[in-house]
C-alpha cells in the first residue's frame, strides 16, 4: 500500500510495516499520534520529517502477529 493508504489504515487502529522496516517492526495510531512497537509515541508530523525520501512513500503492509 502506499503511504497514505498506511496512514488510513493506522488512523483505523491497524498495525502496518514497511519494507525497511525489521520483521518486528510496526507502527499504528491512537489518538493522532503514531505508536510504535517499542512504546514510542511521537507526532506524526516528527515522524515523518524523518521519510522524506520517496521510497517511504509505497511498500506499506499490514503487520502480521
Amino acid at each position: 500500500m502506499n503511504k497514505q493508504e498506511a496512514i488510513i489504515a493506522m488512523q483505523e487502529g491497524k498495525k502496518v510495516t514497511h519494507r525497511y522496516f525489521s520483521t518486528d517492526e510496526w507502527m499504528t495510531m491512537k489518538a493522532g499520534m503514531i505508536v510504535l512497537e517499542d512504546g514510542v509515541i511521537c507526532p506524526p508530523e516528527e515522524f515523518w520529517q524523518w521519510r522524506t525520501d520517496p521510497c517511504w512513500d509505497s511498500e506499506y503492509e499490514l503487520f502480521n502477529e
